[in-house]
């Protein structure tokens, strides 16, 4: 489309689709050889009857590409013939009578062979019925701009035309310049724009803002969908007025010619808008009038929609919304129910999944658990419903980490980012590539976990809300890393900035929490550590939230009876990363009470578990404990301390056994980058190494080491410096 050109807008008819007539005339003369003659037919309906088709925007070059492979009996392709066609229409006369002719053409039974060229009931037969009685339609003057724009359609392969026809029409040297558009293609890349919009969660490029601008200033009418269009760009931009100004000035043109069937979804989108700007209260008053009028319409499949969409808000916002009327089980029950009577499988796939979820957060049976999962994963397979995918993984994902599995989590959510990331939601992609970035810090891989999220950026800067999950996330990994570097200047400064992040789900509110009470615990302000746990926690239960955050949050700061309670409540939920947390810091309290024994016992049964948990922090904590156990049993503490006399073979025996378990706690510490495990450990190694008096290299470098990581500390305290 020539910026510099006027615009002609029709209802239906445009060169293209004179063109495509043209075309249609040429598979039914029988040049086309029989085996290509199915692949013309196929692009035929394609650009005739596809949603994805703006047919009047076509230029001949889009023929072209479709076209040049379609062999012709004479040797020569379809395109070829399709010039030599156009290159016969020399004036607005040769126009009209193509198109007046086309009952005769197409739809009479021929004298030859008492076959019709062309079924009127077929889809191509509909299409020539409806340019015909489209062109009857037409003004004189209107005809006349259809010629124009039709000259200016073929001018730019005026010399295609002369090398394929024998005749130069004088008619396509200079015509006057003059695009055109029919409004009904127009609406539907609207729609089709719609779509994409909603599916990538992204704004509108300047470029196609500028050339539906360009579009509407020369249009007849305007079509409402642009105002959705508008509202889904303000949405996206963050523009909470525009996007409200615009939700309201479509749904006002949509009721004006379509009665008030539409009303509910106008309050439907309300509802979601509102909730995305963190308007609760608002959103839910939306939400309640939106099933009222569903209910009155006795539209189903939105009243359905909408007890969803509230089920799943008021399970992420229990304190903004009223009381349910109903417990949650049974309204999982109710939605399937009528998820089946309506055939609403989408709507079945997601109640499941939801289900699903409400047992994870719940501590439910994991058998049943993996039986939602798998009914959600067969409703998406059964109407290869893509975009459900992404929620699916996302959920296998936690599942399997949950149980102590990892590796299987790790699997779903790279699986998913290698091969659904085209085909699914924009906010979907992000949320399991900031989890999957989340997860590689609990196994120190900070650089890998970067690049995940600056992978990722582009995608999340589309909408808004979107890219504020992903600085939520990229600030997170950073500040777990400046806490176990003791970089304090940077701790303090990034947990300012992410206790004012607006819109964190609450995942992600959680772990926040987790790394502000061990950011208040390594500084030595205990109490405002145990302050924030206790918050928490007391809020967690009443608002019934997640299970395992609970166990999470309320694990060292009430002893030996809460641990115990933590680990019988997650033995029951198969919960395995909480008992084994649990029992690390059990372990922790049995060798201050020098109850060593115990200690071995335990970590000999645990270790192995830990180790499928892939959690470098609480397996580094497993082999340090193990170790001080070791030297406790043996009595070798005194020993170590300085205090004792050298002991036998027996004595150096038991300390090399120590110094292997502490050189693995080290390794496991130097990948989270923990600074002060690295100096406790440090610290004892080198102890130990003078005890066996017989590793005065390794007892070198280990000293040498321990002073390296004092002045970090010393320089990370004193100079620590943002690295964002």
């Amino acid at each position: 489309m020539a910026h510099d050109s006027e615009l002609l807008c029709t209802k239906f008819l445009a060169p293209a689709k004179v063109a495509l007539i043209s075309l249609i005339h040429v598979y039914c003369s029988h040049e086309i050889q029989s085996r290509s003659r199915i692949s013309l037919l196929k692009v035929l309906l394609q650009w005739i009857d596809g949603k994805d088709t703006c047919l009047s925007l076509f230029g001949l070059s889009d023929f072209k590409a479709q076209l040049s492979d379609i062999l012709c009996v004479d040797g020569s392709n379809a395109y070829d013939k399709l010039l030599l066609k156009l290159s016969y229409i020399s004036s607005m006369d040769d126009l009209c009578s193509l198109i007046n002719e086309i009952d005769s053409d197409f739809f009479k039974v021929s004298s030859d062979s008492g076959n019709i060229a062309i079924s009127s009931t077929s889809v191509v037969g509909h299409f020539l019925r409806r340019c015909y009685v489209e062109f009857k339609a037409m003004e004189f003057d209107e005809r006349i701009d259809l010629w124009k724009a039709f000259a200016t359609f073929r001018y730019n392969t005026y010399n295609e035309i002369a090398i394929a026809s024998l005749h130069f029409p004088e008619s396509i040297l200079s015509p006057e310049v003059l695009d055109s558009f029919a409004m009904e293609d127009v609406t539907k890349m609207f729609e089709f724009q719609i779509e994409y919009m909603q599916k990538q969660g992204c704004s509108l490029p300047i470029s196609m803002i500028e050339i539906l601008d360009k579009i509407l200033a020369h249009s007849f009418r305007t079509p409402s969908s642009i105002y959705y269009i508008r509202f889904l760009h303000s949405w996206r931009c963050g523009d909470y007025q525009e996007a409200f100004e615009n939700l309201h000035r479509y749904f006002d043109y949509t009721m004006h010619h379509n009665d008030k069937i539409f009303y509910q979804y106008a309050l439907l989108n309300l509802a979601i808008l509102q909730a995305d700007f963190n308007c609760f209260a608002e959103a839910v008053w939306a939400i309640q009038e939106t099933i009222k009028t569903a209910r009155e319409n006795k539209d189903n499949i939105c009243l359905n929609f909408s007890l969803s969409w509230l089920y799943h808000f008021q399970k992420s916002h229990p304190r903004e919304c009223p009381p349910p009327a109903s417990s949650d089980d049974t309204t999982v029950q109710f939605l399937k129910v009528k998820a089946k009577e309506t055939g609403m499988v989408n709507l079945q796939s997601v109640v499941y999944l939801s289900e699903a979820k409400s047992m994870i957060m719940s501590g439910g049976n994991a058998t049943l658990i993996f039986e939602s999962i798998m009914k959600s994963a067969y409703m998406n397979a059964s109407i290869n419903l893509l975009e459900s995918v992404g929620a699916q993984f996302l959920v296998q994902a936690t599942f399997w980490s949950r149980l102590g599995i990892s590796i299987l989590g790790k699997f779903y959510t790279d699986g998913f980012l290698d091969l659904f990331q085209d085909s699914s939601f924009v906010e979907d992609v992000v949320k399991i590539a900031c989890r999957s970035a989340y997860t590689l810090v609990t196994c120190g891989q900070y650089d890998h976990a970067l690049k995940i999220i600056a992978d990722i950026e582009s995608t999340a800067s589309r909408s808004l809300r979107i890219h504020q999950i992903w600085v939520t996330y990229k600030t997170l990994i950073l500040f777990k890393r400046a806490i176990r570097n003791e970089r304090m200047n940077e701790v303090e400064t990034l947990s300012k900035r992410l206790n004012s992040m607006p819109g964190v789900t609450e995942d992600c509110h959680l772990d926040i929490n987790v790394a502000q009470i061990e950011y208040y615990t390594r500084s030595g302000n205990t109490e405002l550590a145990l302050t924030l746990s206790a918050q928490y926690l007391d809020s967690a239960v009443a608002d019934d939230l997640d299970l395992y955050n609970q166990l999470l949050v309320g694990r060292p700061l009430r002893g030996y009876t809460l641990l115990m309670r933590c680990i019988s409540i997650a033995e029951k939920s198969s919960l395995v990363p909480a008992i084994m947390e649990a029992l690390c810091m059990i372990c922790e309290i049995f060798n201050a009470i020098k109850n060593h024994q115990q200690v071995l016992a335990i970590l000999d049964a645990t270790i192995p578990y830990i180790v499928e948990c892939e959690n470098a922090e609480l397996l580094g904590k497993a082999y340090y404990e193990t170790a001080k156990a070791i030297i406790g049993a043996g009595d070798l503490l005194p020993l170590v301390v300085g205090e004792g006399k050298e002991g036998g073979a027996e004595a150096k025996g038991r300390i090399v056994h120590a110094i292997r378990y502490a050189k693995l706690a080290y390794a496991e510490y130097e990948k989270l980058e923990d600074i002060s495990r690295m100096l406790d450990i440090s610290s004892m190694l080198a102890r130990l190494y003078h005890v066996v008096g017989d590793h005065g290299d390794d007892r070198d470098r280990t000293a040498m080491q321990y002073l390296s990581l004092r002045q970090m500390r010393c320089d990370a305290r004193r100079f620590g410096m943002l690295t964002v």
